[in-house]
């Protein structure tokens, strides 16, 4: 098999992304993650493509993006994306026929559309209920729905219900821990953004 290239691109707003990728041989996915900025956000969506390709055992691999931050991940020293930074580079290390490339943003505009597209999931997700604090909690478990960085304080309505609607989110786009049918590691384990 000759080299396959994945676009990568996302979409932020508000503490979500759309990230996703499209490939040239093994389609495209598009997912939507908590997360904390535009630049975490692009990294995410490398990951992504980064975990299906190893998982496919791919030896010769082009990540495009049209992100130049993400496209040069040794540059940088914000502690927040230390931790995404570090795991592109272990990818490329364990897989030296990869590489990443920086595109101009016009020949990554089907991995930005399929981002928005993501994105727009949260917009399309508006549930006003009245819930018992038990079904909110199981539901923000379920979707394993991070907080702050010491937990749910349960005492806290304004938390309760910040949750309970990521939760919501989360599980109308399928895109929680819980979720079998797409890569589970993309943010997992990451702190919480802090205000």
């Amino acid at each position: 098999m000759g080299t396959i290239s994945f676009n990568t691109d996302a979409s932020y707003r508000d503490g979500w992304a759309g990230i996703a990728y499209d490939t040239n041989g093994m389609g495209s996915h598009r997912q939507l993650v908590p997360c904390c900025s535009s630049s975490e956000a692009e990294l995410f969506a490398l990951l992504l493509a980064m975990e299906v390709a190893e998982h496919a055992r791919l030896a010769r691999v082009v990540f495009r993006t049209d992100c130049e931050a993400t496209s040069l991940p040794h540059r940088g020293d914000s502690p927040r994306l230390r931790s995404p930074r570090t795991r592109v580079a272990e990818y490329l290390h364990r897989n030296p026929g990869w590489r990443l490339e920086l595109v101009p943003r016009r020949e990554n505009t089907l991995a930005n559309s399929l981002a928005r597209n993501a994105l727009k999931a949260l917009s399309d997700v508006t549930v006003t209920v009245a819930v018992n604090t038990t079904v909110a909690l199981a539901l923000i478990e379920r979707a394993a729905v991070p907080v702050t960085g010491d937990g749910l304080q349960r005492s806290a309505s304004d938390d309760l219900l910040a949750a309970l609607s990521a939760a919501l989110v989360l599980l109308a786009a399928g895109s929680y821990h819980g979720a079998t049918d797409r890569p589970r590691a993309i943010w997992r384990g990451e702190q919480p953004c802090s205000s």
